[in-house]
């Protein structure tokens, strides 16, 4: 037999049992991971009315720790009404029905150009200014953000908002029927007409 021959026969049955040992050598064990039983502690809806959005600009003007700033603010909030929290009450056929406490949350604008410091100053160094920290800034804001709460109040967003919820509401409710199966009337009553902060 040819020497070539011989070196590709060997060659080729080296390979075979390289294969064949690699396809029969023990596979690594699977690791087992160990999970516990899924469980629901607990379930919460709420319904929510929301009746207003709302979107301003306002100016902020104030100091602390001797810094102060002047800035431009975009303030976006929502005035909702907690379903849930509606109390009802019968007085024979007709269900009262009392609009519950709004919430107000009023949120910074994260757009881009929604916050503008216009200028900033320090009243205790004017030669070696110390620049506002984040923190400061940050405490500025969260102030403001309370004012703006007042704001919605004082512009009567809020008296406004509740207006909404009943008119809302009131055809919603009184499309229900009743417990002798008719329409029974329901009256929407606002306990805080004019509402306050």
């Amino acid at each position: 037999m040819n020497k070539w021959i011989k070196i590709i026969i060997a060659v080729t049955v080296i390979a075979m049992v390289a294969f064949i040992a690699w396809t029969l050598r023990p596979s690594a064990p699977t690791p087992e991971y160990k999970t516990n039983e899924a469980r629901i502690k607990s379930i919460t809806r709420m319904v929510e009315l929301c009746t207003s959005d709302i979107h301003d600009e306002m100016a902020i003007k104030a100091h602390i720790n001797g810094k102060w700033i002047v800035a431009r603010q975009t303030v976006e909030g929502r005035i909702r009404f907690d379903l849930d929290s509606l109390r009802i009450e019968q007085r024979g056929d007709t269900t009262l029905v009392y609009l519950p406490r709004e919430r107000v949350d009023i949120l910074e604008n994260a757009e881009p150009g929604a916050y503008e410091v216009l200028d900033a100053w320090d009243a205790r160094n004017s030669v070696f200014s110390r620049t506002m920290t984040a923190a400061e800034e940050n405490a500025i804001k969260s102030k403001w953000q309370e004012e703006s709460r007042k704001r919605v109040y004082k512009r009567g967003y809020v008296r406004q908002a509740r207006k909404n919820a009943i008119a809302t509401l009131t055809p919603l409710l009184n499309a229900m029927k009743g417990t002798d199966d008719k329409n029974a009337p329901v009256i929407i009553i606002d306990p805080t007409p004019d509402p306050r902060p």
